[in-house]
């Protein structure tokens, strides 16, 4: 059973698959919009317990949207998560600021992406924000900025090959299974013409014998007449006979 349903809007076809087959992970129910407009038209005729905002959109951005959606009481309670590419600390916190309850990379981090998701239905009031490099981190002799964020580009990317591969398997799988339905309901159609067609021949068979017995009846029934029509012959030729001597004997 569904745990909840999600609303993507985002105009990107590719990302909205691509988040959507995450989002199955945990058991959630999803829909797509490709604009701000159509999302809140979508959330006018059904509830939400999720919403994924994209922030690059046809017509209203990611940001207006948000506060539009913060601004209404009908669907201020509906935590949502900024789904972008930006990677500057500004975005974070002005997501924040705007009651985003997470932000999510473009560059899917399933694991971060569930622990968020869990999070929120947990009731959690709001989940993690997306972490960036911390520059710092340079002067403590961890790797610097720009590898910390390769490494997370590297790891999004391969969180997404690994879906893509998860999403191959399962289609393969659906295929297997189809194919093996098909296969299966082929045999029973065979099966069944084996069946009708034996029952063809039975019958066949059946009306041959019964024909065959009613010609044979009747072949029967035709020689009782003709030998009865050759017994009352006998009978008239032995009348006749008798008579014709009967005739002969007067006149002598």
């Amino acid at each position: 059973m569904a745990r909840g349903q999600a609303l993507i809007i985002d105009d990107s076809s590719t990302a909205r698959i691509i988040l959507a087959r995450l989002l199955q992970k945990a058991d959630l129910v999803t829909k797509g919009a490709v604009s701000a407009e159509e999302g809140f038209q979508m959330l006018q005729a059904e509830p939400y317990d999720l919403i994924f905002l994209d922030h690059l959109l046809p017509g209203m951005n990611g940001f207006q949207a948000l506060e539009r959606l913060k601004n209404n009481p009908d669907t201020a309670h509906i935590p949502v998560f900024m789904y972008t590419s930006q990677n500057a600390d500004k975005y974070l916190e002005d997501a924040k600021a705007r009651g985003a309850s997470g932000v999510i990379s473009k560059q899917v981090d399933r694991d971060q992406l569930l622990a968020m998701i869990e999070s929120i239905l947990a009731g959690a009031e709001e989940a993690p924000l997306l972490e960036f490099p911390d520059e710092s981190a340079v002067e403590r002799g961890s790797p610097n900025p720009d590898e910390l964020m390769l490494n997370r580009r590297l790891t999004g990317r391969l969180s997404t090959l690994e879906i893509a591969y998860e999403e191959t398997h399962d289609e393969l799988h659906q295929l297997k299974g189809l194919l093996t339905t098909i296969q299966t309901r082929q045999e029973a159609a065979l099966e069944q013409r084996y069946r009708k067609l034996k029952l063809y021949w039975l019958l066949t068979v059946v009306a041959f014998f019964i024909a065959a017995c009613f010609f044979t009846f009747k072949l029967i029934a035709l020689e009782q007449v003709m030998d009865s029509i050759s017994q009352q012959f006998t009978v008239v030729q032995e009348i006749i006979a008798a008579l014709v001597d009967l005739n002969g004997g007067e006149e002598g």
